[in-house]
């Protein structure tokens, strides 16, 4: 009986550990991660910054569309966007982007995409309309190295 209890024991205390996931599941059953870094900025995003397989060419930044509201500071909308648009300009000057070319926007009920593409990279925004704090910008590089099949 008393080993029955042990036994029992025993297996409360291993079932946490077996039901874990780690690194080798996850890339058995899904294959190779992004190879990806997030930098947290001092003004208090996240900047998500995709490399290329193999190789430490970005591929793809991601940031909010708008910085986020400094407390105590008076800041509208349109203030956020043009301070976040400076910092990927910084970031990722003209020179960097190459000649501008076409901008697509799509719309749909709130939900908008506006897209332009450059010689050396493709810039997307989307937003929400209902939730404008929560849009994204992604930058995409169009370096050989970040081709997708």
């Amino acid at each position: 009986m008393q080993s029955k209890l042990h036994l029992g024991l025993f297996a409360l205390c291993c079932l946490p550990a077996f039901a874990q996931l780690d690194s080798s599941t996850l890339r058995a059953k899904l294959g190779q991660p992004l190879n990806q870094e997030t930098f947290h900025m001092p003004a208090g995003f996240d900047l998500i910054v995709d490399y290329g397989t193999g190789t430490t060419l970005v591929c793809k930044l991601k940031v909010p569309a708008m910085m986020p509201r400094v407390e105590g500071k008076n800041s509208n909308g349109t203030d956020l966007k043009q301070r976040m648009v400076d910092f990927l300009a910084d970031l990722v000057p003209a020179s960097m982007r190459g000649k501008g070319g076409q901008t697509i926007l799509f719309q749909s009920g709130l939900v908008s995409m506006r897209t332009t593409e450059y010689e050396n990279v493709t810039v997307s925004e989307i937003q929400n309309n209902a939730e404008p704090e929560n849009g994204t910008i992604t930058i995409k590089f169009k370096n050989a190295g970040c081709q997708t099949p």
